[in-house]
């Protein structure tokens, strides 16, 4: 880790996240290391662990609604609702620091909603591309906008809006670019609550998508490529 932080010029690690399993060394030694870094858990490993003594589709089911939670009030309604179930695997969950593992939890700095791994795979995706944007950016923004038929606002002056969907009450400030439901401004793309305010704004919600999903991002991305080196013993 150390050899990390001075090959990439990491600093204390502000600004930096780090998505691992969970290893005890490894965690010890990001936290050591760049503690001014954000580092967030692989929730398939966690899931492993913890189904070792919980078991059934509700409960899993249950554990991923509270990973994808965007703010704090869904992750404890999802917790609340596996504790009726089990409140001893409920109590297990949050044995797991959840801001290593929530949505809810997460900083914004980082704009992503998925890991991406195979490299060559997504430089080679990327040439393709049609549009401006991630063809994957360009499918969460549509399922976005589909849910935002769904919403009633309500204008609340200046850039605010209040947003109705179902059962749920949520402000939007177009300016700051930010919903209560933090969809928007943990992935940077409009959430449908956002869009709805954008739509009675009069603005389209495709030029409030990050830049991080653009083409010219990912070129600058993938323009460096990862040399192969030799074994330990060299």
């Amino acid at each position: 880790m150390e050899l990390l932080r001075s090959s990439l010029e990491l600093g204390d690690g502000e600004g930096v996240t780090f998505m691992s399993d969970i290893q005890k060394g490894l965690l010890d030694a990001v936290s050591t290391v760049v503690p001014k870094s954000h580092h967030r858990w692989c929730v398939r490993h966690l899931k492993d662990n913890w189904s070792k003594n919980w078991r059934g589709l509700e409960k899993k089911k249950l554990l991923w609604w509270c990973a994808w939670s965007t703010y704090e009030e869904e992750f404890k309604d999802h917790l609340n609702t596996m504790g009726d179930i089990n409140e001893n695997a409920a109590k297990d969950l949050i044995w797991y620091p959840p801001q290593n593992w929530c949505r809810s939890y997460f900083d914004t700095t980082c704009k992503n909603y998925m890991v991406m791994t195979m490299l060559k795979d997504r430089e080679e995706e990327r040439r393709i591309w049609r549009g401006e944007f991630s063809p994957y950016a360009m499918e969460l923004l549509n399922d976005f906008t589909q849910n935002a038929q769904g919403c009633e606002v309500v204008f609340n002056g200046d850039n605010g809006y209040e947003v109705v969907e179902g059962a749920h009450r949520h402000t939007v400030n177009l300016l700051l670019k930010k919903c209560t439901c933090r969809t928007w401004d943990l992935s940077g793309i409009p959430c449908p609550h956002a869009i709805k305010a954008l739509d009675n704004n009069k603005e389209d919600p495709l030029s409030e998508v990050h830049w991080w999903y653009s083409k010219k991002a990912y070129m600058l991305v993938y323009m460096h490529k990862l040399q192969p080196v030799r074994g330990d013993k060299f």
